[in-house]
C-alpha cells in the first residue's frame, strides 16, 4: 500500500541518484541534492544506495504507515516522532501499521531524506525515479507531493524482512546509530579549483573571491545558489560560446555576483566560469541554508581527486558497518 502524505513538508519529492547519460540532449541529471546522505538512509534499511526516497527542505512531511515499515532519516537535523514519541535520525526503525511519522521542522541543515525499506517504487522515467518538476516528468506524478499522496513502496530486501521480524519480536533493539559528520555553523569553507576561465579575471577580482566571505541568498534553490559579497569581472570582455557545466561550476554573470550550479542546473551555460567546486564539497554545499556564509579555499585537482577517494572510502566503511549491523539483527 505504500505510504500516504498527512502534511507535505516544504519541497517533498521523490529523489534517487539522479538521471545519468541525458544531459547531452539537455535534460538535467536532478537527483538528491546530497547524495552521501541519501544513500545512507538507504543502507539504513537493507535498500541499494540508488533506490528512491523522498526528499525535503526546511520542513519534513508527516507520513502514515498504512502497513508494517522499515525507515530511517538522514541528512539535516531535526527532531521526528513516531506516533509522538521521540525518535532519533541515522538508525532504522519498524513503523507499525496505522502509525504516523512526523518529522517537523529542520534544526540544522536544509535538506532530509526519508527511505523505506523497498524503495519509494514510483515509474521509471529515462531509467530514474527523480522528479523532474519543471517538465513534470519522473517522481510522484512529475511533481512536489501533496497532502493524501498514496506513494508505493518496492518489495523489501530479505534483509529487511528479517530485521523487521527481528524488531516486530522484540528479539533486538537498536542502539547504534550511522551519521555522515558535518557542521553548518559559522563561515563554510568550500573547496574549489581553477576554471579554465581564471587566469581571465581580473588580479583583484581573484584575491577577493578567495579571501572575502559570500553569503548564499533567499533566490537561491536547487538550480543554482545565488551568492552576494564582492563582485567578480574579468580583466577585459570576451566573447563566449555556451559550454557544458556540471554540479558545481561557479559562474559569474554581468553584475559580477557569482552563481553556483546545483544538483537541477541546465546542462549548459554562457557566462564566464572563474572556478568549480570540489565534488568532496557538494553535498556539504547542498545543506546550507539561506544567508549562510561561506569562503572559497583554492586546491589543486590532484588534491580535490584525494580528497574525494578518502571521502568514497569513508562512506563504504560505513556501509560495510551497517550491513554487518543488519545482519547481525536479523540473526
Amino acid at each position: 500500500m505504500g505510504l500516504i502524505l498527512i502534511r507535505k513538508g516544504f519541497a517533498s519529492a521523490v529523489q534517487d541518484l539522479g538521471r545519468l547519460g541525458y544531459q547531452k540532449f539537455g535534460m538535467i541529471v536532478g537527483g538528491v541534492m546530497d547524495p552521501p546522505s541519501a544513500k545512507l538512509a538507504n543502507w539504513l534499511v537493507g535498500n541499494d544506495e540508488s533506490d528512491a526516497v523522498i526528499e525535503y527542505s526546511f520542513l519534513g512531511p508527516s507520513i502514515l504507515f498504512p502497513e508494517d515499515a522499515l525507515f530511517a532519516i538522514t541528512g539535516a537535523v531535526c527532531h521526528p516522532s513516531l506516533d509522538g514519541q521521540k525518535i532519533g535520525t541515522g538508525k532504522p526503525y519498524l513503523a507499525r501499521e496505522g502509525q504516523i511519522l512526523t518529522i517537523g521542522g529542520l534544526v540544522s541543515g536544509s535538506r532530509g531524506y526519508l527511505a523505506v525499506a523497498g524503495g519509494v517504487n514510483t515509474p521509471l522515467w529515462f531509467g530514474s525515479r527523480s522528479t523532474f518538476e519543471k517538465a513534470g516528468q519522473g517522481g510522484f506524478m512529475g511533481r512536489f507531493l501533496k497532502e493524501q499522496d498514496r506513494i508505493p513502496v518496492g518489495e523489501p530486501s530479505k534483509r529487511a524482512k528479517h530485521v523487521m521480524a527481528s524488531l516486530a519480536e522484540k528479539k533486538s533493539v537498536i542502539r547504534w546509530f550511522a551519521a555522515t559528520q558535518r557542521t553548518y555553523r559559522d563561515v563554510q569553507p568550500i573547496r574549489v579549483i581553477p576554471d579554465t576561465l581564471w587566469p581571465r579575471f581580473s588580479e583583484t577580482s581573484r584575491q577577493v573571491f578567495l579571501n572575502t566571505d559570500y553569503q548564499i541568498t533567499a533566490s537561491s534553490d536547487r538550480m543554482g545558489y545565488r551568492l552576494e559579497g564582492a563582485g567578480l569581472d574579468l580583466d577585459r570582455p570576451i566573447e563566449l560560446f555556451s559550454e557544458a557545466v556540471t554540479n558545481g561550476s561557479i559562474q559569474v554573470p554581468r553584475d559580477g555576483q557569482p552563481i553556483i550550479l546545483m544538483t537541477d542546473h541546465q546542462s549548459t551555460g554562457g557566462y564566464p566560469r572563474i572556478a568549480q567546486v570540489a565534488s568532496v564539497d557538494v553535498p556539504l554545499l547542498s545543506q546550507l541554508p539561506p544567508n549562510s556564509k561561506l569562503r572559497f579555499q583554492l586546491i589543486s585537482n590532484k588534491e580535490a581527486e584525494k580528497q574525494f577517494v578518502r571521502q568514497v572510502k569513508n562512506l563504504e566503511l560505513l556501509h560495510n558497518i551497517i550491513t554487518m549491523q543488519l545482519d547481525r539483527i536479523a540473526r
